[in-house]
């Protein structure tokens, strides 16, 4: 995921959070009622952003695994490349 899209994702999730917050303050009930609604709405989005950043990480480490073993056999197949004579390398 590139900058600009981590920062549009968190612009929006944000805004979705500051958005839920607001109308949970604006609709008519208790005080506990409200503060309530406001907590799970908070947990639930803690939650979720947990969720994503665990996902980015596992990503990242797949991309790292899968980069280092492509490395590791560029260098195989080039060494096994430089042991050939040079007219077996001319196809």
């Amino acid at each position: 995921m590139n900058e600009n899209a981590s920062n549009v994702l968190v612009a929006l999730v944000v805004g979705a959070v500051a958005g839920g917050v607001t109308a949970l303050l604006l609709a008519p009930g208790s005080g506990a009622e409200t503060r309530k609604k406001i907590q799970d709405t908070l947990r639930r989005t803690k939650n979720k952003a947990v969720q994503g950043v665990e996902g980015a990480k596992d990503f990242a480490e797949n991309r790292k695994d899968a980069l280092k073993e492509a490395l590791h056999e560029g260098k195989e197949a080039y060494q096994k490349a430089m042991k050939r004579s040079p007219a077996e390398t001319i196809t």
